[in-house]
């Protein structure tokens, strides 16, 4: 007889729900492959000429590629909600797309102080100081 009735001793223990930051680390870590691929698809968008595209596009392209043109023996998953935090790496890392892609408010902007420059146009090449 359970002594304590307010206490469920036999409930087990709710684990803990991963936040977005750290499914998307765990993903990464397990798919580093995914990151150079969704660059050079962005890279291509900004050729184009394209501007606020939305990185969910990248996203089915990147599955189409995965799952159709190549042989695989597994199916290839990636979570949509992880695609807020690569285009905000996508857009640190890489300035010059900067204005390409369409930024939605998410959990994790405080990650990315600049957030709001993120959102901007590409960043302006700088003139040397070398003026005459």
């Amino acid at each position: 007889m359970n002594e304590h009735p307010e206490f469920d001793f036999d409930e087990k223990p709710k684990k803990r729900k991963k936040s977005l930051w750290e499914r998307y680390h765990i993903y990464h870590k397990a798919n580093p492959h995914v990151m150079p691929i969704l660059v050079n698809m962005a890279y291509e968008v900004s050729r184009s000429g394209q501007r606020n595209i939305g990185i969910n596009m990248l996203f089915e392209v990147l599955r189409w590629k995965i799952n159709v043109e190549t042989v695989k023996t597994e199916g290839f998953k990636i979570s949509d909600p992880l695609a807020a935090v690569y285009v905000r790496f996508i857009l640190r890392d890489h300035p010059d797309l900067r204005g390409v892609f369409v930024l939605k408010k998410s959990q994790v902007d405080p990650y990315f102080p600049d957030l709001e420059y993120l959102k901007g146009e590409p960043v302006p090449e700088t003139e040397d100081d070398d003026n005459e």
